[in-house]
């Protein structure tokens, strides 16, 4: 088995969270100006600056998990295939206009490891 879909979503959390730190960065400076601690309260943008930061972190960590599973030669669960292309499709649909048809790829391959690694039933 080829390791690529953790290493995928590893890339997508790390282009993900570079864009995060780039696009936001003047918010970002501004929020570590004034102590980082309680400052994105009833702030949008800030809101939106560190909720697209921790999901990149997310991203990292799910690859990093689903690539340590992959050396194991573990087999993942099918709702996690199935999960991220839900979620995956659901943010297609509401921000086309965005990155999130990079994770189609991991999302497919992680349901097509599954089936492949399914008990084969003799009809």
């Amino acid at each position: 088995m080829k390791r690529w879909i953790g290493r995928a979503l590893v890339a997508i959390g790390m282009l993900h969270t570079v864009f995060g730190v780039v696009v936001f960065s003047s918010v970002w400076a501004e929020l570590f100006r004034e102590g980082v601690l309680n400052t994105v309260n009833q702030q949008p943008m800030r809101s939106v600056a560190y909720w697209f930061l921790f999901f990149g972190f997310l991203l990292l960590l799910l690859g990093a998990l689903v690539d340590w599973c992959e050396a194991q030669a573990t087999t993942l669960p099918a709702f996690l295939g199935w999960g991220l292309l839900a979620m995956t499709l659901v943010g297609v649909a509401v921000m086309p206009i965005s990155g999130m048809w990079l994770a189609l790829i991991p999302a497919i391959g992680l349901i097509r490891q599954q089936v492949a690694s399914a008990p084969k039933v003799l009809a």
